[in-house]
């Protein structure tokens, strides 16, 4: 049903941010199961594609996902860095410090104070970093990087 809105997201040449994984509110989660993401990616190689909220409980999948497709990320959108899935602080320190993208969930439920107290106890390597705070965004964004 999104494939209209993937299409215009290519021609436009800006990224897919899409929700994944089991859904906060008490609705229905099948539609953002991971498992879609792969055929999605298949239709759509050039589809910028980034998936937020978690991904959990297939956060594995997630990763393996984003290894086989060069235009997918994770954002780590609506989570409390404190509670940022290992696999996804794993992969960001090995294979993926180009992959993944920050995303906080302020106003909408953490304060900034909580998010910038727990960010710096979240195990990222140095390098991962500016990768994670700003690059990723900014490429994933087509911005220009103005330092």
């Amino acid at each position: 049903m999104m494939y209209a809105f993937y299409a215009k997201c290519i021609e436009l040449g800006i990224p897919a941010f899409v929700t994944v994984g089991i859904a906060g509110p008490r609705l229905p989660s099948m539609v953002q199961h991971v498992e879609r993401v792969d055929q999605v990616m298949y239709d759509f190689p050039e589809l910028v594609f980034v998936m937020r909220h978690g991904a959990e409980p297939w956060v594995d999948l997630a990763v393996k996902l984003m290894l086989k497709w060069p235009n997918l990320y994770y954002s780590t959108s609506a989570f409390s860095p404190r509670y940022y899935p290992p696999e996804i602080v794993h992969y960001a320190n090995t294979r993926g410090a180009d992959k993944v993208v920050y995303g906080g969930y302020f106003p909408m439920g953490l304060t900034l104070e909580r998010i910038m107290t727990e960010l710096s106890a979240v195990p990222f390597k140095s390098e991962v970093w500016p990768k994670f705070l700003r690059d990723n965004a900014a490429r994933v964004l087509r911005l220009e990087h103005n330092r």
